[in-house]
């Protein structure tokens, strides 16, 4: 199969199971605000954010593996492979078991961050102790096993399981909560459960992929894990800096105003996180631009730049769009019956995240692939060092010393990224061997264009007033992909571009029966 092909199989996995996704969240949202109270959801929120966190105390290793992996799969390397991913899982079962134990001792400490109101705090803080302890070292082993699959270049795997997990772990929090009336302990119980499953399918069909892989405590090596953890602390920088930059504002928000606080900004965020993968190709470009780097293709890495940019753009700039412009009549119809007349907080966190995504997400492009393949994390990590701590002092003092209040963690977030982004281009330019005016034109002048053109005929609905209802909402949504589609065939994509699609689309049926036969013989041979 071709890259192209490849990776256009993977992303129509990734839309269908980003709308199963958006369903979950979309219903779950408002459900679990009303089941668990505000507080109780914002707890649930803040909990989430620290296992995040804790995660992070892997020092790179998931980051490291995955471009090590990629590398010996495209030499043909299975040995090394062997031993790089049983040194990996159990250096994550150590790590990860040691920081589940040091959560469980020290949360009685920690706990009074979370700045609990004092009727929930009788039930939170046992749920609180516990489920980090157990959730933080399932956590890491999950992200080992999904590396294997990563490797292979095979995200459509990682997308379908996430989606059939996230839709069980929905339905047994309905039935928990709203037949049982479990509160916080059934939430913890359902998700370490959820967590639970999705790791034991991960390493089945991982073993079915990759049927000479191999996890044995012989094969484990001391050279292999200094190997990994050499080239891991650039990656273990910049996780900790993206922790700093997205899982503290639950942290800041509680610790200031209160977990309701962050029950708002949660509900705010979930549509913007969620819509990530419909146009993210970072994780699908990654195997295949190092293999180009390490065959010495320069031509393709640079074309991997450039196209994986303008299309992660133009791919991101239609949700964007929708959300960002609509906010004000989404949050009204999805969440004012939860959360009252704070659905307009919400709203404006929605149009702030949007506004991130886009400098982030569908800015960045191919950039982060390009810099794990040719090495050039050390920059990228020392450099974003002060923008995280920039960004986290702007975030405390809006929270705390002005009016702003919850979207004060946001406006910081944008600040930061307004910066950092045409650093990160110029850098990305050089390390490919392009010149920063060519990348900058071939790979973002038509996604601008597409932009200013969904933007004036999204907020000329609004303007008329035709969003006012839920079928204008749809209608809008609908024009706007409309000239979306329009726009992108005859502006957003080259001559080139459109007979690459045009070759693609007629090869997809063949692509995607030959997935259908590999998908049945595997679980075939796994009966």
């Amino acid at each position: 199969m071709r890259v192209s092909t490849r990776i256009a199989v993977n992303q129509i996995t990734r839309w269908g199971a980003t709308l199963a996704r958006g369903v979950v969240a979309l219903s779950m949202v408002p459900l679990l605000i009303r089941f668990l109270g505000k507080d109780g959801y914002g707890v649930v929120s803040v909990l989430i954010a620290v296992v995040a966190i804790c995660a992070m105390a892997d020092f790179g290793l998931r980051t490291a593996l995955g471009r090590h992996l990629a590398d010996e799969l495209a030499r043909g390397q299975h040995a090394r492979f062997n031993e790089l991913f049983s040194s990996a899982v159990y250096v994550a079962l150590i790590a990860g078991s040691f920081a589940g134990l040091m959560w469980a001792l020290l949360a009685p400490v920690l706990i009074g961050l979370f700045n609990l109101p004092a009727s929930l705090a009788a039930e939170a803080q046992p749920v609180i102790r516990w489920y980090g302890a157990i959730a933080i070292p399932l956590s890491f082993l999950l992200t080992i096993y999904g590396a294997a699959i990563f490797a292979s270049g095979r995200s459509d795997i990682l997308d379908g399981v996430g989606a059939g997990t996230a839709t069980v772990q929905a339905v047994g929090l309905v039935t928990m909560l709203g037949l049982f009336r479990g509160g916080l302990v059934a939430w913890a119980l359902v998700s370490i459960g959820e967590l639970s499953m999705h790791l034991l399918i991960l390493r089945y069909l991982g073993r079915r992929l990759t049927p000479f892989g191999n996890t044995r405590l012989g094969l484990v090596r001391g050279d292999v894990i200094r190997s990994l953890f050499s080239s891991s602390v650039h990656p273990f920088m910049l996780q900790v800096m993206y922790a700093a930059t997205i899982y503290a504002d639950p942290l800041v928000l509680t610790t200031i105003l209160g977990p309701s606080a962050v029950a708002i900004y949660r509900a705010g965020t979930a549509l913007p996180m969620r819509i990530q993968p419909l146009f993210s190709l970072a994780d699908q470009l990654q195997p295949f631009a190092v293999a180009y780097h390490v065959t010495d293709q320069r031509a393709k890495l640079q074309d991997v730049l450039i196209r994986g940019t303008r299309y992660t753009a133009l791919l991101g700039i239609l949700p964007c769009a929708i959300l960002g412009v609509f906010s004000e009549p989404i949050t009204r119809f999805w969440l004012s019956g939860a959360l009252g007349s704070d659905y307009r907080t919400a709203g404006h966190v929605l149009v702030g995240w949007v506004i991130v995504e886009l400098l982030t997400t569908a800015a960045g492009g191919a950039q982060w692939p390009i810099f794990l393949a040719v090495n050039k994390l050390r920059f990228l990590a020392w450099s974003q060092i002060p923008f995280a701590v920039l960004n986290l002092a702007v975030s405390i003092i809006l929270v705390a010393w002005t009016s702003v209040g919850v979207l004060g963690v946001v406006i910081g977030t944008i600040v930061a990224a307004l910066i950092r982004r045409p650093m990160l281009v110029s850098y990305a330019a050089r390390a490919c061997g392009l010149a920063t005016r060519t990348y900058l034109v071939e790979a973002y002048a038509r996604p601008a264009m597409v932009l200013v053109i969904l933007g004036a005929v999204a907020v000329s609905w609004l303007r008329l007033g035709f969003a006012e209802s839920v079928s204008g909402l749809v209608a809008g949504a609908t024009m706007t992909t409309c000239a979306w589609f329009l726009s992108v065939w005859w502006l957003g994509l080259t001559a080139n571009d459109r007979r690459d699609l045009q070759s693609m689309l007629a090869e997809s049926p063949a692509a995607l029966a030959v997935l259908g036969v590999r998908r049945s013989g595997l679980l075939r041979r796994g009966k």
